[in-house]
């Protein structure tokens, strides 16, 4: 028979806990981590939500420009982005109304681009899949994010320093 530090040989009944009430504080515990996550500040997402657009649309135009088998380049103004095809008349930009087409920065977000960029165009896609590189650099309130494109097209989007 088992005896206990106290001396007793009964063990108690309501000793340790039960599944229901370890259940029930996990579910109070989550909940608590769930509302401080919830109220906590997010912080400035602004420079790395224009990153994560541009380099989506970066890749489409890579997609396009093998799909449609006519190069594509990036054109990046102060003012946003967007992107022309080039064609028999010379570059075009795309639609306003289409994927492709010019999209304006969040107000505050500035944009660095490379020096040698001709007509503001920062990247030309080529119909083999391939890109010229570059890396353009946002940046809104003190946050900065960089997009990088690399010669075999792959796109890439990362906190700068």
């Amino acid at each position: 028979m088992a005896t206990l530090a106290t001396g007793s040989n009964r063990l108690a009944a309501d000793a340790g806990v039960t599944l229901v009430e370890a259940m029930v504080a996990l579910l109070v515990i989550s909940l608590s981590v769930g509302v401080v996550l919830l109220v906590m500040p997010q912080g400035n997402r602004t420079a790395r939500q224009a990153a994560e657009r541009l380099a989506a649309q970066m890749v489409l135009a890579g997609e396009e420009s093998v799909i449609v088998n006519r190069p594509l380049s990036l054109v990046v103004t102060p003012e946003g982005y967007g992107f022309e095809r080039l064609d028999e008349t010379g570059w075009t930009p795309a639609a306003p109304n289409s994927a492709l087409g010019f999209r304006v920065w969040p107000e505050g977000l500035e944009a660095q681009l490379p020096e040698a960029v001709e007509e503001g165009r920062v990247a030309r896609f080529d119909p083999l899949g391939g890109a010229s590189a570059a890396r353009i650099v946002l940046e809104h309130a003190g946050e900065a994010w960089r997009v990088d494109i690399a010669e075999s097209g792959e796109v890439d989007v990362e906190q700068a320093e």
